[in-house]
């Protein structure tokens, strides 16, 4: 017997990126949106999260690896400041309701549809 699938919802996930400064450590924050009609007011909806990291620099000096980025959020941390939480707290700066609204106008509907 043969299974027949139905595509019942398209769904596209989107990577973007976009700088963050937190004291003198500056980096890329690299963000998901998971991109989808809604199925009753067919309007495009996202939702958005803060996924990653890359080119970190600490005083202008790249970090380099894993390890040495640990190291320096451990440091960190022993004086009480949590950089991460920091991070992600500028990622939720930016990514406010108006930048998903800009966001989300750069896609078609007719994309989404089955």
């Amino acid at each position: 017997m043969k299974n027949q699938v139905k595509i019942t919802n398209k769904m596209m996930m989107v990577n973007f990126q976009f700088p963050i400064v937190v004291g003198q450590v500056k980096l890329d924050a690299i963000g998901q949106a998971y991109v989808s009609k809604h199925s009753e007011t067919g309007l495009i909806i996202a939702d958005f999260e803060f996924m990653d990291q890359e080119n970190e620099t600490y005083m202008d000096m790249p970090i380099k690896g894993y390890d040495a980025w640990k190291k320096l959020k451990e440091f960190h941390l022993e004086f009480g400041v949590d950089l991460q939480k920091l991070i992600a707290d500028e990622f939720d700066k930016v990514v406010t309701p108006d930048f998903e609204r800009e966001f989300l106008s750069q896609f078609d509907v007719k994309s989404f549809e089955i």
